[in-house]
């Protein structure tokens, strides 16, 4: 990456009182929503009261009683889709007697009725901690059922005119205005722009909850998928990924704010010969941003590689303008046509599909750069580069973003989010002025772990999920004694994940990163 400058079980209660029917409230045109029938349940509020939770504040130490909870779970019909660690996990917060525990019992309920995927029951810590933006979502949707109203209504909601929804919509919330149809998002305190997709293609992208449970599939994109959930976790920028898709019809297109290249999603979905292998478990619209990245990546390696080698030739006949002897001269002529020979080679190979030209890259354990040579920069068929390797790429797109991973800078660069890489040893101090600021809400943090020797994540701290030359999505915080902690989220399962002390984070995280929420200003993609 380069180096940005920063500009209880749940209670069984035999006396619990039967709710009365619930009358929905109309929907708009009269139309009813299938997943609204037979919906006849307690508010996330009354449900905690009915059985006996307390909020945060009133939170006390609750009987623990674990082989209720796991009867409980044995006999819920959302039981088949709780499997492995998640299972255990989500035994263990419902023994707290907490507030996730009844974030838990809302969560199962919505997935036994078909109304939430079970996808987002793989994001529960062991501490029974979930992303305070999914529990939001969570506890709207139930709500929502509970009390007869549309989730899409609530999501999204209708205003009578631009100065309402701007008023009265949090940042990161989005909102339609009467008679318009691309729906408006708040950006700050005090704006909201509009964004180029209507109300129900947003929906279909980014679902309540979901949004917030992408799990990576592929080997090779930590990096990525964990930098994806760090800018949606936040409110101010996850602006940047709704401003990637603009509407076409029933198509979309998608293009990073800040990037050069178009991907055409037909339909709006994942391009048909995309490896599904290679893409990340979530909501549609983060699929795209993830398959819309290794095109990116690709666009951007042809227009390097042109760039580079164009410069170098330049160069290299200013040189040979300037010498003088003539055994100089053979030689820097012969530079020169092996140069310009290796780029035309280039562009002629771009030509057949069949080879799937890339441009050779190294790691540096910082940040991944191009392959070069005495003759600048190299290229090959992908099958025959030598980070090929055996993880099923069948397009260059993914090949680019897979073969040899990479950094969260290179995502946030396209996103226009600026920020600073530090490598734990070396900026060991800097770090740890940094995470004492970061609870201020001023960053987001990614960060990679210590490789330790190969190119594939190896377990090295599994009772914290932490894996070696793997990227996390890092949040500090500081506990009840003052002292700073860090918490490490695992793109692939957040299940794995715990907190660690200063010191823990110093022994396994090679990297941290930190980028401005406040630092993403937005692009009209009609002026690029």
């Amino acid at each position: 990456m380069n180096i940005i400058p920063v500009s209880s079980v749940i209670p069984v209660n035999n006396n619990i009182k039967v709710m009365p029917e619930k009358t929905e409230k109309p929907v708009e045109n009269n139309e009813r929503k299938p997943y609204m029938v037979n919906m006849q349940t307690p508010t996330a509020q009354l449900l905690r009261a009915f059985m006996g939770i307390k909020t945060q504040e009133e939170k006390q130490p609750a009987e623990k009683d674990p082989y209720g909870a796991r009867a409980f779970l044995n006999n819920h019909p959302a039981s088949p889709y709780v499997q492995g660690e998640n299972r255990e996990n989500l035994i263990a917060v419902m023994e707290e007697g907490s507030v996730e525990t009844s974030n838990v019992e809302m969560q199962l309920q919505l997935i036994a009725d078909g109304k939430l995927t079970p996808q987002t029951l793989s994001h529960y810590w062991k501490t029974g901690k979930m992303c305070d933006q999914m529990e939001a979502d969570i506890e709207m949707m139930y709500d929502c059922y509970a009390n007869g109203l549309n989730v899409d209504d609530v999501y999204c909601p209708q205003v009578s005119n631009f100065e309402e929804g701007n008023k009265n919509t949090k940042i990161g919330d989005v909102f339609k205005v009467e008679n318009e149809d691309m729906i408006y998002v708040k950006d700050s305190e005090e704006s909201s722009h509009q964004l180029k997709v209507d109300k129900e293609t947003f929906i279909k992208l980014f679902p309540p909850a979901q949004r917030f449970a992408s799990a990576q599939y592929a080997i090779g994109d930590c990096y990525l998928v964990s930098g994806l959930n760090t800018v949606m976790e936040n409110p101010k920028t996850r602006v940047a990924l709704y401003d990637a898709f603009e509407q076409d019809g029933e198509n979309l297109h998608v293009k990073y704010p800040n990037g050069k290249a178009d991907y055409y999603a037909p339909k709006g979905k994942v391009q048909e010969y995309t490896n599904p292998r290679t893409i990340l478990r979530g909501a549609l619209g983060m699929q795209l941003l993830e398959d819309a990245f290794g095109l990116e990546l690709k666009v951007k390696a042809e227009d390097d590689f042109r760039t580079t080698m164009a410069q170098k030739i330049e160069d290299k006949q200013e040189e040979y303008k300037n010498a003088n002897g003539v055994v100089e001269k053979f030689y820097l002529n012969n530079d020169l046509k092996v140069m310009t020979k290796r780029l035309q080679d280039f562009e002629e190979s771009l030509k057949n599909p069949a080879n799937q030209t890339v441009v050779l890259r190294e790691d540096t354990g910082e940040d991944i750069v191009y392959k070069e040579d005495k003759y600048g920069m190299q290229f090959a068929k992908m099958k025959e580069a030598p980070e090929y390797g055996k993880k099923g790429f069948t397009m260059e797109k993914e090949f680019y973003r897979g073969a040899l991973g990479g950094y969260q800078g290179q995502l946030m660069d396209v996103l226009g989010i600026k920020g600073v890489q530090y490598e734990t040893v070396r900026d060991r101090e800097k770090i740890l002025e940094m995470l004492d600021q970061e609870p201020s809400g001023k960053f987001i943090i990614c960060g990679g772990t210590w490789p330790d020797g190969s190119r594939t994540e190896n377990p090295i701290a599994t009772d914290k999920g932490i894996y070696s030359f793997h990227g996390y999505t890092l949040e500090a915080f500081k506990d009840d004694a003052g002292d700073i902690k860090v918490r490490g989220t695992n793109p692939w399962n957040t299940a794995m994940d715990a907190d660690m002390s200063i010191d823990e984070f110093f022994e396994f995280f090679q990297l941290a990163a930190f980028f401005e929420v406040d630092s993403y200003q937005g692009i009209n993609r009609e002026n690029v």
